[in-house]
């Protein structure tokens, strides 16, 4: 029997070191999402719990229990393990993005603003609901880390078609753009912005498996994602998204 030489026992103790790596780094990100979840939990009950009224205690507490489900379904998609349980369907892509900037809102720096400009006249979309969701959510998490203090988030839609996007012929678009007021990124760093697990952030603000996400699940509901950014000029996320048919 061969036995295996001392550059091919080399070669497997760097593939189990980069195994390793990547499965701690994905641990530190499904972290972050879960963290996201219990931020917005965590301030809906101090605030139920500071309100002097019942019924708006009431409004703060459903709004935890809505989150704590999102989260639940989070856990499935985890255990699942595969996309084979995507669900695509038809969405008002304007109510989710209202309902992130509300809860973003609560949970940003009190000197970060987060405003929404929802200006799509048609806003229907079919894709998986919660990875929409979850895109939203971490494109603007991520905005808010870059904008720093007393910076801005917006978050705009309009409608496009596919030969303005250079995208599918013939078909129609939601845009939604995320953008922040941050220190922007350099061309080099533009183009790796979408590799898994890229983030220029601190290691304990890891927000790197987010644009991935995103573009994964637009890619898959017939969308593109881009970035357009600038050193000292912010950074704009762009999510185009086929209209749902009439």
């Amino acid at each position: 029997m061969d036995q295996p030489d001392a550059a091919t026992e080399l070669d497997s103790g760097d593939a189990a070191d980069a195994r390793a790596r990547t499965l701690g780094q994905l641990g530190a990100q499904v972290a972050h999402d879960f963290n996201n979840v219990l931020a917005v939990v965590l301030t809906s009950v101090e605030m139920a719990m500071r309100v002097g009224d019942p019924a708006k205690a009431n409004v703060f507490l459903a709004n935890a229990l809505k989150v704590i489900a999102r989260g639940r379904t989070l856990t499935d998609r985890l255990a699942a393990a595969s996309y084979a349980c995507e669900a695509p369907v038809d969405l008002d892509a304007h109510r989710v993005v209202e309902r992130v900037a509300a809860q973003s809102t609560e949970t940003a720096p009190r000197s970060t603003r987060v405003v929404a400009a929802l200006e799509a006249p048609r806003s229907a979309i079919r894709i998986d609901a919660q990875f929409f969701e979850e895109a939203v959510r971490n494109l603007v998490a991520n905005a808010i880390d870059a904008s720093g203090e007393a910076g801005t988030v917006t978050i705009s839609t309009r409608n496009a078609s596919g030969a303005e996007l250079r995208a599918e012929a013939g078909r129609d678009y939601l845009v939604l753009d995320v953008r922040d007021t941050g220190h922007g990124m350099s061309e080099e760093l533009r183009h790796q912005a979408f590799d898994l697990f890229f983030t220029t952030g601190p290691a304990d603000m890891q927000h790197g498996i987010g644009l991935t996400q995103a573009k994964d699940a637009v890619r898959r509901a017939g969308g593109v994602a881009s970035i357009e950014s600038a050193v000292g000029q912010g950074t704009t996320v762009r999510l185009a998204i086929p209209l749902a048919a009439d």
